[in-house]
């Protein structure tokens, strides 16, 4: 994913970040793995069941990612048809 060029329509936008770390070839394959599944689920779900706010920051959620192998922190534009999703960080676990 590394080079990356979101679409204008794209709903989900990932942090430089995000779409450096899964360029990266030392990112674990669980890890990679994990965060597309919870990117595959985000398309459908911008709240997904265990989403909590993130306190003192308006607008940010975050979520465990599978297998818990860490959190992601997301914002969402739900005013937006589609909700518009920046995925801004991922915390790992290790």
């Amino acid at each position: 994913m590394s080079g990356h060029r979101e679409s204008a329509d794209d709903p989900l936008v990932l942090s430089p970040a995000v779409a450096e770390s899964l360029g990266d070839p030392g990112t674990p394959p669980d890890v990679f793995s994990a965060v597309v599944a919870f990117l595959v689920d985000l398309r459908e779900h911008p709240f997904p069941q265990l989403s909590l706010p993130v306190p003192g920051r308006p607008g940010m959620h975050s979520a465990p990612l599978p297998r818990d192998l860490g959190l992601v922190e997301y914002t969402v534009d739900d005013d937006a048809d589609p909700p518009r999703i920046y995925l801004s960080r991922i915390l790992r676990a290790d």
